[in-house]
């Protein structure tokens, strides 16, 4: 298949395009490299399947340029977005730009090139404070940040092109998205902590530390992006899928595997102290959080393969070799 992937360079969007190529599609990315970095895609370079473009998704001829290199195009997987509760704040028109706009830009592209396929990623933040967890699909939507209100946004003009024009739109929300990937955010909270704890110094845990996530590995993600990419396009056209575990986890928790761990590999031991409480317009407090993932496996038998501990264990080993060693 030809796959064109928005934010083919960030840190979901390039493992995407590994997994892709290594099965044998062709990659289109196009990514205005804001966040992302198409140094951890060179070595697929030279594979004769991908084609890695430099542009943003709010200009529609940079995204009709890049459809049109594929020649046919069968899937469009869209990433491309201005992440997190902060940096939307700090940038508001961007990030309404980027994640409103641009997704309008996208779908404007997929429905004049009449492509089969389109999947958004968007995120656990369009709920809100839940009303119930675990938190389904059918839960009522109430964001409380600019970053959720973007991306429900987002999802609304998926579900009209749907409902307007046939196009066959998925989407994705997804949990607390952490592990390694080709290209990894060091200062999202497990990634953090195994960079604070190697680093040797004390692991904050805001609050009381027993507010839950639904952590999900990053490589778990690519694969339920792969099964909507395999699944018969009439079952799925127009669906919302949680992307998750469906178990919460405390902070305190993640804390306690990381300083056990890391302890194991320095021989000396972790400070674990405690901060204020968080922003609570940046994530949800409600206790035992996280999403439902019932839908996802029962529809598309999705499973997650990596365990906490081992994605814990994946990061220090590649932070210790990477960093640690050359210092």
């Amino acid at each position: 298949m030809n796959v064109l992937i928005t934010g083919g360079a960030g840190y979901v969007g390039s493992a995407l395009t590994r997994r892709l190529i290594e099965i044998g599609h062709y990659v289109i990315s196009i990514d205005n490299l804001t966040r992302g970095s198409y140094e951890h895609l060179q070595p697929y370079y030279c594979s004769g399947k991908l084609n890695p473009l430099v542009g943003d998704i709010c200009d529609i001829a940079a995204l009709e340029r890049a459809v049109k290199k594929a020649g046919e195009l069968d899937a469009i997987f869209h990433l491309a977005a201005l992440p997190g509760v902060d940096m939307c704040e700090e940038r508001p028109r961007e990030a309404v730009l980027t994640n409103v706009y641009g997704s309008y830009n996208v779908l404007e592209v997929a429905r004049k090139y009449d492509v089969d396929l389109i999947v958004l990623t968007s995120s656990a933040a369009v709920y809100g404070d839940p009303l119930e967890v675990p938190v389904p699909e059918t839960h009522p939507t109430m964001p409380k940040n600019l970053y959720g209100i973007t991306k429900l946004m987002a999802e609304r003009l998926f579900l009209s092109y749907h409902q307007l024009y046939g196009l066959c739109t998925v989407i994705l929300r997804l949990a607390n998205v952490y592990g390694l990937g080709l290209f990894t955010y060091w200062d999202n909270v497990v990634p953090k902590f195994v960079r604070l704890g190697l680093e040797g110094k004390p692991l904050t845990v805001y609050w009381t530390g027993e507010q839950t996530r639904d952590f999900i590995h990053v490589e778990d993600v690519v694969s339920a992006l792969e099964l909507v990419l395999k699944a018969d396009k009439k079952a799925i056209s127009g669906e919302v899928f949680n992307v998750a575990t469906g178990n919460p986890v405390t902070i305190n928790k993640v804390a306690e595997i990381v300083k056990e761990l890391v302890e194991r590999e320095l021989g000396r031991p972790i400070e674990v102290k405690h901060g204020p409480p968080p922003n609570e317009r940046s994530e949800t407090l409600v206790p035992g959080f996280c999403l439902s993932a019932k839908k996802i496996q029962n529809k598309l038998g999705f499973r997650p393969s990596w365990t906490l501990e081992e994605g814990v264990s994946q990061l220090i080993s590649y932070y210790r070799d990477r960093f640690l060693k050359r210092k």
